[in-house]
C-alpha cells in the first residue's frame, strides 16, 4: 500500500514538472528571450542543451557581460576540492568570439567587456567593438584595466605601477555619427582615445565615464562640446588630462565626479550641477552657476583647514549645499572670520579629517569645530572621522580640567552624531562634551575608536597599538559617558581585525604593545 502511493506521488510530479515544462516552451519567443535576459550571459547560454527550440533562445541576449565571472572555465578537481581554473586572455577571447559569433545582434541594450588586455588584442578588440556598432547597442563599457577602480589609487599614491604594453586604441569607426546617434551611456577604463578630425559627437549620450585614460585636453574638451545632452560626468585616474574646460553650455549635466587626476590644474565648465565628487589637489572650480549645488564630496590631498576650505573657499559660495563630505589634512589653525556666515539648508555632514604635525607635535584644535555647531544650525546629522597621526596623548583627570565654551550654542536640529577615530585625546573629549551639552534634541552620539576615513587615505588599522583603541574606550567612557543624562551616548569597544589574522607581522605588534604597557 505504501508503495503504490510512493509511486503514485511520483507520477503527479513528474506529470507537474512536464506540464510546466511544456508550458514554458509554449511561450513566444520574444518573451522566452526577454526572460533569458534576465540571466548572466553564461547562464543564458547553458540553456541551449535543453531542446532544440532552446538551442537559439539566447541569441538574442539583450545585455551581454563579457568578463572574468561569465566567461569563467569549468572547474578543476584538486586535492583540497573543486577550484575555478585561471583564466588567460587566449580563452577569454576565444570564449567571447564564440558568443558574439552566435548571437543574433539585434536588440542588445548593453554590452561590457571587462578584461585585461592591451593593444596586442587589438585585432579581436576591434572586431567586439565592430559588433557593438553593428548591434546599434545603447550602453558600452570597455575595461581592459583587468583591476579593480580602488587599485588605481594605490597604483598612484605608491607608484607600483608597471605599464608593460600600451593600451588600446578605439578605431576610428567607434565615432561615426551613425552609431553616435545610439550610444545613451559610454564607458572607457585603460583605453586610448583620440578624436578624429572629423568626430560630430555622441548626440544622445546622458553618460560619459573616462577612467586611466590616454586623453588629450583638446579631445576631452571637444567630446564635452559635442554631448549636449550629458547628466553625468565621469574622469578619473587619467594621468595627462591637465584641464577639465569647455566653452559651450552642459545645461544637462547634473552629476559630476572627478577622481584623482595627478596633473589636473583647472576645472572650469559651463554648466549648473547638482551633484559634485571631488578628490586630488586643491584646484580652482569654476561653474556657470552653482545654485543647483546640493551634495557635494571633496577629499582633498593638499594640506588644507577643512573649517577654513569651508566658510572661506569654494564651499562658502554655495548656498543652498545640502549634504556635504570633506576630506582634509589638518597641521595649522587658521583664523576664521566672525561674520554672520551660515549654512543654512545642510542638514548632514561629514568631516574627515587627518590630524598630523613636525615631530609629533600638533598645533591644531579639535574643539575648533564646535563652530559647525553656529554655521549649520540647521544640520540633523554630523559624522567626525578623525585619524590623529602625531603622538599618542590621551586624557587623564591629572591633565587638568576640561575647556568648556561659555555660553554654549544651543543647537536644536542635531538628532545623530558619529564620532570615529576617537583616540582619547584631551580636545577630542571637550568636543563631544559641548556637542553633547548644546544639542538639545539630540537622539544618539555614537563613538568608536576605529578609524573610518575613506579612500585607503589611512595605513591598516593593525599599524596601531593596543593602546590607541584601549585608551580612546576608557576615556570615551569615563569622561563623556558620565556626562551623558539622557542616555544617548554609546561607545564601541575595538579590536583591530587584522589582529585576529594570527600572522607574524600581527604577532609582532601584539608582543612591541604588550611590552609598552608593562614598562609602562
Amino acid at each position: 500500500m505504501m508503495r503504490n502511493s510512493e509511486q503514485c506521488l511520483r507520477g503527479k510530479i513528474a506529470k507537474r514538472r512536464e506540464v510546466e515544462k511544456e508550458s514554458l516552451c509554449n511561450l513566444p519567443m520574444d518573451i522566452l528571450s526577454k526572460i533569458l535576459s534576465r540571466l548572466p550571459i553564461n547562464e543564458a547560454v547553458r540553456t541551449s542543451v535543453l531542446s532544440r527550440k532552446w538551442k537559439y533562445v539566447w541569441c538574442g541576449h539583450t545585455n551581454l557581460t563579457l568578463n572574468r565571472g561569465t566567461m569563467r572555465k569549468p572547474y578543476d578537481k584538486t586535492l583540497v576540492g573543486y577550484q575555478w581554473r585561471l583564466l588567460r586572455d587566449k580563452e577569454f577571447i576565444t570564449r567571447v568570439d564564440t558568443v558574439l559569433h552566435q548571437h543574433s545582434g539585434m536588440g542588445v541594450q548593453r554590452m561590457e567587456i571587462k578584461f585585461g588586455l592591451h593593444s596586442k588584442h587589438a585585432c579581436h578588440i576591434d572586431r567586439w567593438v565592430n559588433f557593438a556598432i553593428a548591434s546599434k547597442t545603447k550602453e558600452f563599457v570597455v575595461d581592459l584595466s583587468g583591476q579593480d577602480k580602488g587599485s588605481f589609487f594605490t597604483d598612484l599614491s605608491e607608484g607600483t605601477r608597471i605599464i608593460s604594453e600600451p593600451p588600446y586604441n578605439l578605431p576610428s569607426q567607434f565615432f561615426s555619427p551613425n552609431y553616435g546617434s545610439y550610444l545613451r551611456c559610454l564607458e572607457l577604463t585603460t583605453v586610448s582615445l583620440q578624436l578624429p578630425a572629423d568626430f560630430k559627437g555622441f548626440l544622445n549620450l546622458k553618460s560619459l565615464s573616462l577612467v586611466d585614460m590616454s586623453i588629450t585636453d583638446e579631445d576631452v574638451r571637444c567630446m564635452l562640446s559635442k554631448c549636449n545632452l550629458l547628466e553625468f560626468l565621469e574622469i578619473s585616474y587619467c594621468r595627462t588630462v591637465t584641464s577639465i574646460r569647455t566653452p559651450y553650455p552642459l545645461d544637462r549635466l547634473k552629476h559630476l565626479v572627478v577622481d584623482i587626476c595627478p596633473v589636473l590644474d583647472e576645472i572650469d565648465l559651463n554648466c549648473s550641477p547638482t551633484t559634485l565628487k571631488y578628490s586630488g589637489d586643491m584646484v580652482p572650480l569654476k561653474f556657470a552657476s552653482t545654485s543647483r549645488l546640493t551634495n557635494i564630496s571633496i577629499l582633498l590631498f593638499t594640506r588644507q583647514y577643512a573649517l577654513s576650505y569651508m566658510v572661506t573657499g569654494f564651499l562658502g559660495t554655495l548656498s543652498r549645499l545640502e549634504t556635504l563630505t570633506l576630506l582634509c589634512k589638518e597641521c595649522e589653525r587658521t583664523i576664521l572670520p566672525g561674520g554672520p556666515f551660515k549654512f543654512t539648508y545642510l542638514r548632514n555632514l561629514r568631516l574627515e579629517l587627518v590630524f598630523s604635525g613636525h615631530e609629533n607635535i600638533r598645533n591644531t584644535d579639535v574643539l575648533d569645530y564646535a563652530y559647525l555647531l553656529k554655521i549649520a544650525p540647521f544640520m540633523e546629522t554630523l559624522e567626525l572621522s578623525m585619524w590623529m597621526n602625531c603622538r599618542h596623548q590621551p586624557y587623564h583627570e591629572e591633565d587638568g580640567e576640561l575647556r568648556i565654551i561659555d555660553p554654549p550654542h544651543q543647537h536644536t536640529h542635531l538628532r545623530s552624531v558619529r564620532i570615529s577615530g576617537f583616540f582619547g585625546h584631551r580636545d577630542q573629549v571637550e568636543l563631544a562634551l559641548h556637542i553633547l551639552r548644546s544639542s538639545v534634541v539630540l537622539e544618539k552620539m555614537v563613538i568608536t575608536p576605529k578609524l573610518e576615513i575613506s579612500n585607503g587615505v589611512t595605513l591598516s588599522d593593525c599599524f596601531y597599538e593596543e593602546e590607541h583603541y584601549v585608551d580612546g574606550h576608557r576615556v570615551a567612557a569615563e569622561s563623556v559617558c558620565n556626562a551623558d543624562h539622557r542616555n544617548v551616548v554609546t561607545v564601541e569597544r575595538v579590536v583591530p581585525s587584522c589582529w585576529e589574522t594570527g600572522d607574524k607581522t600581527t604577532k609582532a605588534i601584539k608582543e612591541r604593545a604588550l611590552k609598552r604597557r608593562r614598562a609602562k
